[in-house]
């Protein structure tokens, strides 16, 4: 089948071109086996390409016929039989075990997962003589180093582990060590509970699929996940390996996907990238798995275009062929989904409405911390719109792979920054982080998070854990109506306690600042600007902020900012007097590690306090033509509204004033709804029922 996809124009037949044109480039340039170096140096870079250059050139070599390919592919896998079991260890560089060829074992399991691919496709051309030296020379000692040498680390619950199982299981099919792939499926005991591939899928995914660690390392984890599971299904079917733990590898696949942006790019939640997409190699193959072996939903297979390559495997096919049964555009769909391996561990709700690229789409975390990589981002959100992410998440503080930014590995800002809560878009309390910056006790913890009735994009979650002694409640809406074209982010975030606390609503933004516009009580613009920069804290992330301006206390603020070609505006209103702060990333970092990314910060002391936050996305900036349109935003006023009898537990009411008219959000719970629904809000009678109400005056 992948024959016929040599010359077709697309996603397949780009794929294939580029390893082509990569073999073509490698068998010029002849074999280069080079020593040990940092990550993102030559030799580091080097080995990583060999190791796919193996399998890529053994691929075409079959695909073709083409003798050059498989002599250049065998000729690799030789040089390094020749040297491997005698180069001496890398040095380690973290708290990963190094590996010989590269500085953490990790990328040594990934080499020889694709080293063991290219040997399956070159088995029928090697000669008795040549396929024992590569054995002896290469394949053994890795093995042996990963499952003896190493052997403490080989059942870790990681996604580190799930590479471990999956180079193990596959190297071991291939070269039919029956002990080998034995214990990569079903752990050291044997019991495929506490190790190996089948405890892997049940202890790193939820019930429904979700990834302990986000996105980012889901798409990571995924790949090794969908390589060995279709080597198991094709090898031992009697396993049923896609029926394993409730079918929870297919869960994975539709989660994953799932969670990408509609330009194809993933929330940047915990250590993440900010550009990281689906046209990596891992979600390459679970779009392509999902195609293949599951009815893929639309929504879902119109992704599929943002990948500019495809998997080159005859799941690769299957998925060409389903993309021409489905529309380019599909209904985005809101979904939770559950967190931990028993699924009781929080959830996260991906609010989503629209269409395309135009499709909007909110994230709300409230799931388990995230292991090692966690954010202290409890009740954190991110929001897509108009074809960009309008709140940004910082992502990771990394440069990936780049040698001399600490070889590419994470840096210290990490921890003292991106990790931190004012990083995030949520409200951060006393100026420290949750769980006060504590990555195990932050692990035993977690929020709770259930969809809104009466919407189809709304989510309410709830934390009494992050900060002692305060209860957080954040209730998020996507509110279409007829007065906007793009519909408004309502955002309501009400904390409680019986202690004063300073209570920081912050939030990231990209773009340039157009206006701080007017209030009621304050009619006339104020200068913002300070005269001299300002670190806004010593610690948990406040000491990385620069303060570059102010504005006077006030109980209602609102910004516009240009953003590509779109503006974007942000309402609040509070009870108490806020003052409102904007901010640059980038104080104490003397080695220049940090992204100067734009923040605004609204700041008061209350005890218990409610931040009612809208977010509009309107106008259009041509910048071929020099002109814009609905630069300004069409809501004029925000009004936070009680029963007639005075404030109502578990009602929330705002009264949004555009210019073309007037709604009423009513936000309610089951048990607050008084019989029949009949409930006087400031001056407006209305029935209201459970979940989302929104009223048109």
């Amino acid at each position: 089948m992948l024959r016929r996809q040599c010359e077709a124009d697309s996603s397949l037949g780009r794929s294939l071109k580029v390893l082509e044109q990569q073999v073509a480039a490698s068998i010029a340039r002849g074999v280069v086996v080079p020593g040990q170096g940092e990550a993102g140096s030559f030799e580091h870079n080097t080995h990583k390409e060999n190791a796919r250059l193996i399998e890529g050139a053994a691929l075409l070599g079959r695909l073709n016929d083409d003798e050059a390919a498989l002599a250049h592919a065998r000729e690799l896998l030789e040089s390094y039989a020749a040297c491997y079991r005698e180069m001496p260890f890398q040095v380690a560089r973290n708290t990963n075990p190094p590996g010989k060829l590269f500085h953490q074992i990790l990328n040594e399991h990934i080499w020889l997962l694709h080293a063991s691919l290219g040997l399956a496709l070159l088995k029928p051309s090697l000669s008795d003589s040549q396929y024992r030296a590569l054995l002896e020379g290469l394949f053994l000692p890795m093995l042996e180093m990963f499952t003896e040498t190493y052997r403490y680390d080989f059942d870790r619950i990681h996604n580190h582990g799930l590479w471990a199982v999956a180079a193990v299981g596959i190297c071991a099919m291939v070269i039919e060590s029956p002990e080998h792939l034995a214990i990569s499926i079903d752990g050291l005991d044997g019991s495929g509970e506490t190790g190996g591939f089948l405890a892997q899928i049940a202890l790193l995914f939820s019930p429904q699929g979700y990834y302990v660690e986000g996105p980012y390392y889901h798409r990571f984890a995924i790949h090794p996940l969908c390589l060995f599971a279709e080597a198991i299904e094709r090898q031992q079917p009697e396993r049923n390996i896609f029926a394993h733990a409730d079918g929870r590898i297919g869960k994975s696949l539709h989660v994953l996907l799932s969670t990408a942006y509609p330009d194809g790019r993933f929330p940047a939640l915990n250590d993440a990238s900010r550009t990281m997409n689906l046209d990596d190699e891992g979600a390459r193959c679970a779009m392509a798995l999902l195609a293949a072996r599951y009815e893929a939903a639309p929504e879902l297979l119109t992704l599929a275009h943002q990948q500019q390559g495809s998997w080159l495997h005859a799941n690769g096919v299957a998925l060409k062929q389903a993309m021409q049964q489905v529309h380019a555009d599909a209904q985005a769909t809101s979904q939770r989904f559950s967190d931990g391996p028993e699924g009781n561990s929080g959830a996260h709700a991906h609010l989503k409405h629209g269409y395309g690229l135009q499709a909007q789409h909110v994230v709300l975390t409230a799931g388990q911390h995230g292991m090692g990589h966690g954010h202290f981002d409890q009740l954190g959100m991110t929001y897509f719109a108009r074809g960009k992410e309008v709140l940004q998440e910082y992502g990771f503080a990394r440069w990936v792979n780049v040698e001399t930014k600490f070889g590419g590995r994470y840096l210290k800002e990490n921890e003292g920054y991106a990790k931190q809560s004012v990083a995030h878009n949520l409200v951060v309390v006393d100026m420290q982080s949750q769980h006060d910056g504590d990555h195990a006790l932050a692990d035993t913890h977690h929020a709770e998070l259930a969809l809104l009735a009466g919407s189809d994009a709304a989510a309410t979650a709830r934390c009494d854990n992050a900060y002692a002694g305060v209860t957080m409640q954040r209730q998020l809406v996507l509110l279409h109506s007829r007065h906007t074209q793009t519909p408004l982010l309502v955002d309501i975030f009400a904390l409680s306690s019986a202690e004063p606390h300073v209570y920081d609503y912050t939030f990231n933004h990209g773009g340039q600042v157009v206006r701080w516009w007017e209030t009621e009580s304050s009619p006339q613009p104020v200068s913002t600007a300070l005269a001299t920069l300002e670190v806004l804290g010593d610690s948990a992330g406040y000491q990385h902020l620069w303060k570059v301006a102010q504005r006077p206390a006030d109980t209602a603020h609102c910004m516009t900012w240009l953003a590509g070609d779109s503006f974007h505006s942000w309402h609040q209103i509070t009870q108490a007097p806020a003052e409102a702060y904007q901010l640059r990333v980038g104080a104490n970092d003397p080695d220049h590690n940090l992204r100067p990314d734009a923040k605004v910060m609204t700041r008061l002391t209350a005890t218990s306090q409610t931040f009612y936050s809208l977010f509009e996305s309107h106008g259009h900036f041509d910048e071929s033509l020099e002109q814009c349109s609905g630069a300004r935003p069409q809501v004029l006023n925000l009004r936070a509204l009680e029963a007639c009898e005075g404030a109502v537990a578990g009602i929330e009411a705002l009264e949004i004033t555009l210019r073309t008219g007037q709604l009423l959000l009513v936000l309610a719970e089951a048990d607050a709804v008084p019989p029949g629904g009949s409930i006087t809000l400031g001056d407006h009678e209305c029935r209201i029922r459970a979940g989302v109400n929104l009223i048109d005056f």
